[in-house]
C-alpha cells in the first residue's frame, strides 16, 4: 500500500512540477521576445529594425504554439493581438510605422509579462492577499 501511495505522490509532483516547467518556459521566451522587441526600437536603420522585429514575431510564434499544450490559461488572446501586430512591424512600409508597431510590440510585452508576473506566487505568499 505504501508503494501505491508513494507511485500516486511522485505522479502528482512530477506533473505539478511538469506544469511550472511549462509556464516557465512560456516566461523565458516572452523575455526573449522582449529582448528582440527592445532591439527593433534601438536599430538604427530599416533592415535592423525589420530584423528584430522578425526575431521577436518568431519567439512570439513559438510562445503560441507553447500555450496551446500548457497550464498558463487566459494569455492566448493577448498573444494573438502581439503576433498581429508584430506581423505588421516585421514588414512594415516604411521607418515610422515600423517604429510605431515595434514599439506596441515592447509594450505589450511588458504587459504580457507583468501578467504573468501578478499570477505567480512568490516564496509561498498569495500575489491576490
Amino acid at each position: 500500500m505504501k508503494k501505491v501511495c508513494l507511485l500516486f505522490f511522485s505522479l502528482f509532483i512530477f506533473s505539478v512540477a511538469q506544469a511550472k516547467d511549462d509556464c516557465e518556459l512560456i516566461y523565458s521566451t516572452a523575455s526573449y521576445a522582449l529582448n528582440h522587441a527592445k532591439s527593433a526600437l534601438k536599430a538604427n536603420n530599416f533592415d535592423h529594425q525589420k530584423y528584430y522585429s522578425e526575431k521577436a514575431l518568431e519567439s512570439y510564434e513559438k510562445l503560441f504554439k507553447l500555450l496551446e499544450g500548457s497550464q498558463c490559461e487566459g494569455l492566448s488572446e493577448k498573444v494573438q493581438d502581439i503576433i498581429a501586430d508584430a506581423l505588421k512591424a516585421a514588414d512594415p512600409a516604411d521607418w515610422d510605422r515600423g517604429r510605431y508597431y515595434s514599439k506596441k510590440v515592447f509594450t505589450s510585452t511588458q504587459d504580457l509579462i507583468s501578467l504573468m508576473d501578478s499570477r505567480t506566487e512568490v516564496a509561498g505568499v498569495d500575489s491576490t492577499d
